[in-house]
C-alpha cells in the first residue's frame, strides 16, 4: 500500500483559500511550497527519508504549518518511529491546534493520556462571548463598523448591501451593482469606505461579467458615492481593508497583491506586488505609522516597513500558529487577530515587540463558543472588540451554492480587552 494517499490528505489545510496566481521562487513562500512539493514527490516514490529531509526543510521555513508537522508525524510513523512521530504530534497539539482522529486513524498507534489532555485543553470552551444582536435570513455579513454615535454598519454579502442594523436587520444605504459586494467597511471623519469586487456568493453574480474592483467612498446617510478609486488590473478581487493613519490599504486574495491609496486619493498603487504572499488578508498599522502588519492565510504575518519599503516575515511564538489568520486591529501595541482558518475559531491576542518585529507572545481571548462560527470582520471601539462572531460562510460551499436556505441567524459579539 502507498503511504502517500493519507499523507496528502494533511496538505488539504487552508487549501479552500485563495492563492497567487504567481510566487516568487526565491521568497519564503515559494521556497516551502517547492520544497514541500519535492516532499510529496519524493513520498510517491516511497522515498521516504528524502521526503522526510525535504519536508522537514519547508519546516524550517514555516515551522508553524499545521500540514507540515502532522506530514513529517505521518512519515515517522511509516518508517516505525513512533517516539520521533508522537514528538511531532507533541509539538502541533503545544501550537494548540486539534487532531482529527478520525480523519487520521494512524495516529492512533502513538496517541495517548497526555496527548489527549493537551487535545482537549485545546478544544475547550475559552473566553466570554457578548451577543449584541442577531441578524436574521441569509445575508452573510463580512464585516462591521461602528461611528461615533454607536450606529452599527454592516456589509452584507449575499445582498450586496451596506446598512445600518436594527432590530428588522439591515437597513440597505448602500447598494452595489448585480453580483458585486462590499467586503470589508470603515468609517473615517464621517465617511464610509468599502472594498467592492464581484462575488460568486451575492445575488445576481455572472462569472463571465466584466466588473471592476474597487474602494468606494459613501455618506453613510444617505448612501451616495463621494468617490471611486481602483487599479486598472482586471482580476483585481480587493478584500480586507485598512484605515490608516494617512493612507488606505486593501489586500488582494485573487492577486496576492497588497494596495496603498496615497492620502486617501488618486489611484491604488502596488505596495506588496503579486509574487510574496499566497493569500493576503487583515492588515494592522502601528501607532506611529512606520509599519504595517499583513496576515497571508497560508504563511502568517508579514511586516511592512512603510518607510524603507521592505518586507519581513515574522515567526511565531513556539506556542502558536500565524497561519490561518483573518482581521487583524491594533490595540495599544498589541494586535487583535481573528483566527478562522482552524478548528475551534479563535479571537488571538498577539502581544508585539515595541517596533512590531516580533510577536512575543500569543494569547487566546475567544475560543469554541457556540454562537461563533467563521468569525470575520470587526472593529475595536475603546476596550470592546465588536466583531461578526457567526457570519454565515458555513452556509455556502466553495462554489458560492447555498447549503441551507434556512440558515441560523448572523451573529455580532463583542469581548471586552484589558489594556
Amino acid at each position: 500500500m502507498k503511504v502517500w494517499t493519507p499523507v496528502l490528505a494533511s496538505l488539504v489545510l487552508l487549501a479552500t483559500t485563495a492563492q497567487a496566481q504567481n510566487v516568487d521562487p526565491a521568497s519564503d513562500l515559494g521556497k516551502f511550497r517547492a520544497l514541500r512539493a519535492e516532499g510529496i514527490a519524493a513520498l510517491q516514490k516511497n522515498e521516504r527519508q528524502k521526503a522526510l529531509d525535504l519536508i522537514t526543510q519547508a519546516g524550517d521555513i514555516l515551522p508553524d504549518s499545521p500540514s507540515i508537522l502532522l506530514l513529517k508525524a505521518q512519515v515517522e510513523l511509516e518508517m516505525k518511529r513512533k517516539t520521533l512521530a508522537r514528538a511531532h504530534l507533541v509539538t502541533y497539539l503545544r501550537r494548540g491546534m486539534v487532531v482529527d482522529l478520525k480523519r487520521y486513524t494512524e495516529f492512533e498507534a502513538v496517541w495517548d493520556a497526555e496527548l489527549e489532555s493537551m487535545q482537549v485543553e485545546n478544544a475547550s470552551k475559552k473566553g466570554a462571548l457578548t451577543m449584541r444582536t442577531e441578524i436574521g435570513d441569509l445575508n452573510l455579513i463580512e464585516g462591521v463598523a461602528v461611528a461615533e454615535d454607536g450606529t452599527l454598519f454592516a456589509t452584507a454579502l449575499r445582498m450586496g448591501i451596506v446598512g445600518t442594523v436594527g432590530t428588522g436587520g439591515i437597513e440597505k444605504r448602500l447598494g452595489l451593482r448585480a453580483g458585486v459586494a462590499a467586503n470589508a467597511i470603515g468609517l473615517r471623519d464621517g465617511v464610509l469606505w468599502a472594498s467592492t469586487a464581484p462575488s460568486r456568493q451575492t445575488i445576481g453574480y455572472k462569472a463571465d461579467a466584466k466588473l471592476a474592483s474597487k474602494i468606494v467612498k459613501v455618506d453613510p446617510s444617505n448612501g451616495k458615492i463621494l468617490g471611486q478609486y481602483e487599479n486598472k488590473r482586471p482580476d483585481r478581487r480587493l478584500s480586507d481593508m485598512l484605515l490608516g493613519k494617512e493612507d488606505l490599504y486593501v489586500s488582494d486574495g485573487n492577486t496576492g497583491e497588497v494596495l496603498r491609496l496615497t492620502g486617501y486619493q488618486g489611484t491604488l498603487d502596488v505596495l506588496i506586488p503579486e509574487g510574496y504572499l499566497g493569500s493576503p488578508q487583515g492588515l494592522a498599522e502601528n501607532e506611529g505609522a512606520t509599519a504595517l502588519i499583513v496576515a497571508d492565510y497560508s504563511s502568517g504575518l508579514y511586516r511592512v516597513d512603510l518607510a524603507a519599503g521592505t518586507i519581513k516575515r515574522l515567526r511565531a511564538p513556539q506556542n502558536a500558529v500565524l497561519l490561518g489568520l483573518d482581521g487583524l486591529y491594533r490595540y495599544g501595541n498589541d494586535i487583535i487577530a481573528v483566527q478562522n482558518g482552524f478548528k475551534p475559531n479563535r479571537i488571538l491576542r498577539l502581544k508585539m515587540s515595541a517596533d512590531w518585529g516580533e510577536v512575543e507572545s500569543v494569547e487566546v481571548l475567544l475560543r469554541g463558543t457556540d454562537e461563533m462560527l467563521e468569525p470575520t470582520g470587526g472593529q475595536i471601539v475603546g476596550d470592546k472588540f465588536i466583531f461578526v462572531a457567526r457570519s454565515q460562510w458555513s452556509e455556502f460551499d466553495d462554489k458560492g451554492n447555498i447549503k441551507n436556505p434556512t440558515p441560523e441567524p448572523a451573529v455580532i459579539g463583542e469581548i471586552t480587552l484589558v489594556p
